[in-house]
């Protein structure tokens, strides 16, 4: 009898198991095939594209399989990537065959597959001075196997490729950026037009400034060797740095043209980089105010309501006071949400119909390493005094 109930048991025990073992790989399946999209508007005529084109694979001294790259874009919701395995450092050139132009190869039945745009590239490793350079568009990688530097970046360049400075303080004293001559002259002779302002998890504020100061494209990618997920906690909200960019259509020959027009921002941690003329329409196409003109009675208070139909929370930051009206001097608004902004009056009195001006500065949208995005709401606000 007992022989019996423990055969019982160990039925139902091993039933118990096999139903996790296919509840979970059917869990991981669906996962697998779920895409999130970054919401992020389209601005001023131009569709605003998600893209990292700095990472590495197996091919260089990545740990994962070109065609896990694109997957891994897919599920997060980007449109391009460059896969930019190094020239000059292969680790694992023991197990994988030197041949700079195969990860490409590997990955694009993939990104069709997808929907991934995928620019071939590769990147320049070269002692400091003058550092890495990541080289895309290119239509043979292996022309940038060469001895001298110099050389790599010149056949990238007249092939059409467009080559970026990568990670500009990695290992430089507090992650500082140094203007080396052999940068200086690669930059005037127009052979580099783009540099990574934000690499991994280090901004450099430095290179920031020069861009905007140098007229370099500003670029913000992850750098990612390991799978996606062992850097970035992707279940709790965390993202990989990404480049936006802002081009006529979604293609890959767009995608070059926007960059050497510097229509780019960089996306990183909680920060929105770039110049005024792409971020200020970002925020204004994000937010919706429910009311423009409202009524405030004497001493009363009035309620707004923000909603917020981005992935970006916007924290703002009053500029100085406003005639006749209090108004919170911090605001958060929080992605995907709406928030109530509340005005009050400041006088049982007063009495005028106006068009009030509340000035703002958003602190996480930076024009410059040191200055938030100024942005401004107008109410037409009718104010009557109490009786």
């Amino acid at each position: 009898m007992k022989a019996n109930k423990l055969e019982k048991v160990t039925v139902l025990f091993i039933i118990f198991i096999a139903v996790a073992i296919f509840s979970f790989s059917k869990d991981v399946n669906c996962q697998n095939n779920v895409r999130t999209e970054i919401k992020i508007p389209d601005v001023l005529g131009y569709k605003t594209l998600k893209c990292d084109l700095h990472m590495h694979t197996v091919f260089s001294d990545g740990d994962v399989w070109p065609t896990t790259r694109v997957q891994e874009a897919w599920r997060e919701g980007f449109d391009a990537i460059s896969i930019t395995d190094h020239i000059e450092y292969l680790p694992h050139k023991a197990d994988v065959p030197k041949n700079h132009n195969r990860p490409y190869e590997l990955a694009k039945p993939e990104a069709d597959k997808l929907d991934i745009l995928l620019i071939r590239g590769g990147e320049i490793t070269r002692e400091i001075p003058p550092g890495h350079f990541n080289a895309i568009f290119l239509s043979d990688v292996d022309a940038l196997d060469t001895k001298e530097w110099r050389d790599a970046i010149k056949n990238a360049y007249d092939q059409g490729g467009f080559v970026f400075w990568n990670h500009p303080g990695w290992r430089q004293p507090n992650q500082i950026p140094v203007w080396y001559d052999e940068v200086a002259e690669v930059y005037e002779k127009g052979w580099v037009k783009g540099m990574e302002i934000v690499n991994y998890y280090s901004y450099y504020p430095l290179a920031h400034e020069w861009c905007l100061s140098k007229k370099f494209t500003m670029l913000g990618n992850s750098d990612i060797h390991p799978p996606i997920n062992m850097d970035f906690n992707l279940a709790h909200g965390d993202h990989r740095p990404m480049t936006l960019i802002f081009a006529k259509e979604r293609t890959v020959v767009e995608i070059k043209k926007a960059l050497l027009d510097r229509r780019t921002a960089v996306y990183y941690k909680n920060l929105l980089i770039g110049e005024k003329i792409y971020l200020k329409p970002i925020f204004d196409s994000s937010i919706v105010i429910s009311k423009s003109s409202f009524t405030i009675k004497g001493l009363n208070k009035v309620n707004l309501t923000i909603h917020n139909n981005s992935d970006f929370t916007f924290d703002l930051v009053r500029v100085g006071s406003i005639e006749n009206i209090d108004v919170p001097r911090e605001l958060t608004i929080h992605a995907n949400k709406t928030v109530i902004l509340q005005l009050k009056g400041k006088s049982k009195t007063f009495s005028a119909q106006k068009k009030v001006k509340m000035p703002f500065k958003v602190n996480n949208l930076l024009i410059s390493p040191e200055q938030g995005l100024p942005v401004e709401f107008v109410f037409d606000i009718s104010f009557v005094p109490e009786k």
